[in-house]
């Protein structure tokens, strides 16, 4: 009796030990489970630099058994997702043996699953990406605005750093960066490798420290190294509000990015130029990154005065949103409209410039925007060996994608279909196509940088009236300017600018 007990015993024993060994392997496939208990139902915010954060909800769905009961033959064509998770589990198992007993360095287990997850949400998307617990920490305080940086927006695609734009009196824009330009290297290490968080780690430090960028501009056969000292970044919102054509009373404004206090700076600028008589408007979003959501969306309804602005579309129904106008908010919805974009026309500025084009209440001018409006949620990750804070890292996933009013999807193709990105199905394309070359784009920047902007007709640029004398200059005003000659060193002329005017002084506006 005693025998057959001790057999028993074993059997049991190498029972306990198959399912023990069984669940250590399936122990990646345990779902990682969300700390924040709420997840916004209509996401207002594009993916910046850096954006706002966006819980999602705690995961419900029950998990299901290891082991399921057998199923009839017609039943196992609806299992080969099951099946291929099992043979990737397998592979990820003898991957992770072969390199700990193979590879000429000693690599940590914890250093080669974070590789394995970088890798795995890397290559979903430009955007999509793995924090460490160190990462995550620095994109929270990032997104409180606690950090210094250069000011430049960067895409991310196929291990290429470009810059879409430099942000405006920013350290970048004063370097001389230029869009279209490639990072090849921060500090002398190679970013080809690097995800978006790492290489933003890398730019971004201590205000008033510096970094080094390698730069090989468009067009260029060598490299340049550029210095850049870190600052907190600061933009002025609404710049260059001025009367452009005095005859026919034809406003610009120019919007930098849209930050918390775009809408209202807008409205204290058009009020100005309508004591000046404003008839008809000019919007540059030329080389504007993106920004705040809500601010896009406050803009366009300022033009917009029913239906939708804009609408998003993700797997899960609760990313599915249409954003409607309040017609109260309409204050400008009969005044005629040209919105200037092109290539460093992003996210944000793409939303509104869409929702001007199909409601009709404006013209596009100028040359394709650049393509980017995905949605991301930032899921945090619990420490699975400690329950300290600083452990904690955290997933960015796409979750949805920005439509506008008719539908049409701005988000640019990547690797998933190439076919797609080559035949340019991609951002906005103007009403009125009129490109710059690559020249023209320059000098346009470089009169920028030296707040020498030309413009058609060539006239003195009057400063706007104020409430006081004593009233500081809002951020908009610019001091007076000469006019300065095509012919003269530094001299531009804004062949996208002087468009517009043309138009709108033929009151082709909004009437398409």
């Amino acid at each position: 009796m005693i025998e057959l007990n001790l057999k028993n015993f074993r059997l049991a024993l190498i029972c306990v030990l198959f399912l023990f060994i069984s669940c250590f392997i399936m122990l990646p496939t345990l779902p990682a489970q969300s700390t924040d208990p709420e997840k916004p139902t209509a996401p207002t915010t594009l993916p910046d630099d850096p954006p706002p954060v966006e819980t999602p909800e705690e995961e419900t769905e029950p998990e299901k058994p290891a082991v399921e009961p057998p199923v009839s033959p017609e039943l196992q064509q609806d299992k080969p997702a099951e099946s291929e998770i099992e043979d990737g589990l397998k592979k990820l198992n003898l991957i992770l043996k072969l390199i700990k007993t193979e590879y000429v360095h000693d690599i940590s287990d914890a250093k080669l699953f974070e590789n394995a997850f970088k890798g795995m949400l890397g290559r979903l998307d430009p955007y999509s990406t793995y924090f460490t617990p160190g990462e995550y920490k620095n994109f929270m305080i990032g997104s409180r605005g606690e950090f210094g940086g250069i000011g430049i927006v960067v895409s991310f695609e196929n291990g290429l750093h470009t810059v879409i734009t430099p942000l405006e009196d920013t350290p970048a824009f004063r370097a001389g960066l230029l869009p279209g330009d490639r990072i090849l290297e921060i500090d002398g290490i190679l970013v080809e490798t690097m995800s978006r968080s790492e290489s933003n780690n890398l730019v971004r430090g201590k205000p008033g420290t510096q970094v080094t960028l390698t730069i090989l501009h468009k067009g260029a056969n060598a490299p340049e190294k550029i210095t850049i000292t870190r600052e907190i970044i600061k933009l002025k919102s609404v710049k260059q509000a001025r009367i452009v054509d005095e005859e026919d009373q034809i406003g610009y404004i120019r919007i930098v990015s849209f930050q918390e206090d775009t809408v209202k700076s807008f409205d204290d600028a058009l009020t100005r130029l309508k004591e000046k008589g404003l008839k008809s408007l000019i919007i540059d979003l030329r080389f504007n990154g993106g920004g705040l959501m809500n601010q896009a969306i406050g803009l366009a309804n300022r033009f917009i005065p029913n239906g939708v602005i804009v609408s998003t579309r993700g797997r899960d129904e609760r990313d599915n949103v249409e954003i409607k106008a309040d017609p109260e908010k309409a204050t400008c919805s009969n005044l005629p409209l040209v919105v200037l974009i092109n290539g460093g026309t992003a996210s944000a500025s793409e939303i509104f410039s869409g929702a001007i084009q199909d409601h009709s209440k404006g013209i596009l001018l100028g040359s394709r925007s650049y393509g980017k409006a995905a949605i991301q949620t930032i899921i945090p990750i619990p420490a699975s060996s400690t329950d300290r804070p600083e452990d904690k890292s955290a997933v960015k996933l796409t979750v949805a994608k920005y439509y506008t009013p008719s539908g049409k999807l701005i988000q640019r193709e990547t690797n998933s279909n190439l076919i797609a990105a080559k035949s340019k199905q991609y951002g906005l394309e103007p009403d009125v196509l009129l490109e710059m070359t690559t020249q023209q784009t320059e000098a346009m920047i470089q009169a920028r940088r030296a707040e020498v902007i030309k413009k058609i007709p060539v006239q003195d640029n009057l400063p706007l009236p104020r409430d006081k004398p004593d009233d500081p200059a809002p951020p908009e005003e610019q001091p007076p300017e000469k006019p300065v000659r095509p012919d003269q060193p530094g001299g531009f002329i804004d062949i996208q600018l002087a468009k517009a005017i043309e138009i709108l002084k033929g009151n082709n506006g909004t009437d398409k």
